[in-house]
């Protein structure tokens, strides 16, 4: 009897497994796609991949678009932002998150890394002024041309960002010593920031720590350019800098 259980746990559910394999096509997309994209990317014929986006659309996995194309859907998004909130480390950031954006009354967002995928915004506090930066919560940000992204790309295992780092050099034509100029800086400093990733947005962002010295979290600050200080004594740096110390020895840093 504990064979075929054994048996049925090595075949599992192969209809599963490809419908999923559907729903992580759309959700690597920058931008929804038509079935005939969906048919090439997961290389099955279109009379196949239609009955798997039926089904998808009708559990709201995905949703189809007036223009026919698909996107994730609510039900998804709804599943993804609940198991981000149960996220030990969304859990034990949340207090002083929220202490620093009263503090600097600006936007404050926490990002992990997510394997095969790269730096995604797991929670975030918007500020209390007229002009709000809204920070998507499952936003996926770049290695190299965000701040949150840099805090990985410097001080991540290289064997987790290297591919995701060509990748990105290779399509925005990026000179690669750079970056690695860069990325030393950050090192040395403690800090990333930027100010070219978003028109008239400025963002500073510092590591979190665990209990292996290992990255386990990015914490940023993102407000308007000419507002946000980005120098090494500013109080928006300092600030940071502290709360993301703080947070490590929360986590056994």
């Amino acid at each position: 009897m504990r064979g075929n259980y054994m048996e049925m746990e090595k075949k599992g559910i192969k209809s599963i497994e490809v419908g999923f394999s559907i729903v992580k096509a759309v959700s690597r997309s920058d931008e929804p796609l038509t079935i005939t994209e969906l048919s090439k990317i997961c290389n099955m014929p279109k009379s196949q991949i239609y009955r798997y986006l039926v089904s998808l659309c009708r559990i709201g996995f995905l949703k189809k678009g007036s223009d026919l194309r698909y996107a994730l859907g609510d039900e998804l998004i709804s599943i993804g932002i609940r198991a981000m909130e149960n996220v030990d480390i969304h859990i034990k950031a949340q207090p002083f998150i929220k202490q620093l954006n009263k503090t600097l009354d600006e936007t404050i967002a926490l990002a992990i890394w997510i394997e095969n995928e790269g730096p995604i915004f797991i929670s975030w506090e918007e500020s209390s002024k007229l002009i709000k930066i809204n920070v998507r919560v499952g936003s996926i940000v770049p290695l190299t041309t965000s701040a949150t992204g840099n805090i990985f790309a410097a001080f991540y295992p290289e064997t987790k960002t290297k591919d995701l780092i060509d990748r990105e050099l290779s399509k925005n034509q990026m000179n690669q010593k750079q970056l690695e100029e860069t990325l030393s800086t950050i090192k040395k400093e403690g800090y990333a920031y930027t100010q070219s990733y978003l028109p008239g947005i400025t963002a500073i962002s510092a590591p979190i720590f665990g209990p292996n010295k290992e990255l386990v979290a990015a914490l940023t600050v993102i407000g308007l350019s000419g507002v946000i200080d980005i120098s090494e004594n500013s109080i928006y740096t300092k600030e940071l800098l502290k709360t993301a110390k703080e947070i490590s020895r929360e986590l056994g840093y």
